[in-house]
């Protein structure tokens, strides 16, 4: 497997982190992290660059640092490379990796990002069969370009999920995971064939708009103070939360697996907190089209209270969407426009 056009972006994040004495920390890995890819290009016969956008937890990334990824994946488009691993962290990569492939899906190349649950020092480190899996996916001809997640199970077998369709990893699991179990396809260990999958359920695509021209770190961070992200919970209270935020912020929900959230009168909930503040846009995300064909009573009076509903749009995909928006000088109205096939209308009286 020989390749000269590959290039290796690392970020940070446990893939280049290692064990101190009382935590893994990311200011002494990149290095350590840099010489095992060579060691590993040398055992596989790969060429390859290898450049670091930054070095952070990726705990502590926020929207301009995506812009920093997506800066760094067009040098190497312009540098004539078409094929490039990003390495990142675990906690936000469902983000990063939506925004990259919001850019990127319209050049003609192939991105896979990878990282490790566990760092190189750790004895259960995933990262050699995380790195494996990536080269094995960006170098399969029958994976055609696009923006992808690599990563290996418990069994060693590698995912290759479509980065819209990446769920975050759960607070106890070690791989991720697709929508709707959604694979690209698997490849049973990091040198074997790759076998692809078919899915009874196919989600709607994402047209967006967008213009990587019209955005900066300025507007980013600035979009991302109207954007706001909260989970349901019983008893959950907007109220006072709600009073503080700017008009024509949006306030995203994380339904409940079900397509529902908190919808008692009073108390100071969810329902109250619409009908209070039609300054806000509240959107509420997801409901699950493939189970749930009809929404509950509760959602429909959410729905009627003026919230707006997204089938099979994950809330963390939903965010980046609006973050990346208003950071173009899009409205509310006009991001939404471009997301009508996911929105679930109430019929007309």
């Amino acid at each position: 497997m020989t390749s000269s056009n590959i290039a290796l972006i690392t970020t940070g994040g446990t893939i280049g982190s290692s064990t101190e004495s009382d935590s893994v920390n990311v200011s002494q890995g990149q290095q350590t992290l840099r010489d095992h890819i060579e060691q590993l290009c040398q055992r596989k016969s790969i060429t390859l660059t290898t450049q670091a956008a930054f070095n952070k937890n990726s705990e502590d990334l926020t929207p301009s640092d995506w812009l920093t990824v997506i800066e760094t994946v067009e040098e190497a488009v312009t540098s004539g490379i078409d094929k490039i691993i990003i390495t990142h962290g675990t906690d936000t990569m469902a983000y990063t990796a939506a925004a990259v492939a919001l850019y990127c899906h319209q050049h003609p190349i192939k991105i896979i990002f990878t990282g490790s649950f566990y760092p190189l020092d750790h004895p259960e480190s995933d990262v050699t069969t995380n790195l494996l899996g990536a080269f094995a996916t960006i170098t399969e001809s029958k994976i055609p370009n696009g923006v992808y997640v690599s990563w290996a199970d418990q069994e060693k077998k590698i995912h290759v999920i479509d980065a819209l369709n990446l769920k975050p990893m759960a607070f106890d699991e070690q791989t991720f995971k697709a929508s709707f179990n959604q694979l690209i396809g698997t490849f049973k260990t990091a040198d074997s064939l790759f076998e692809a999958h078919t899915s009874a359920h196919h989600t709607k695509p994402i047209a967006m708009p967008l213009k990587r021209s019209a955005i900066n770190q300025k507007m980013l961070n600035r979009s991302g103070e109207r954007v706001y992200q909260f989970v349901s919970y019983p008893g959950m209270n907007l109220m006072q939360l709600c009073s503080g935020l700017a008009t024509g912020s949006c306030v995203i929900i994380n339904l409940y697996h079900s397509g529902t959230a908190p919808s008692q009168q009073g108390n100071g909930g969810l329902l109250e907190a619409i009908k209070s503040f039609p300054e806000l846009t509240f959107l509420l995300t997801p409901l699950p089209s493939t189970y749930i064909s009809t929404p509950y009573a509760s959602t429909v009076a959410l729905l009627q209270s003026g919230a707006v509903l997204f089938q099979d749009l994950q809330p963390h995909l939903l965010y980046v969407i609006l973050t990346l928006g208003l950071s173009e000088g899009l409205n509310t109205l006009d991001i939404l426009t471009h997301l009508n096939s996911h929105q679930l209308l109430l019929p007309t009286p």
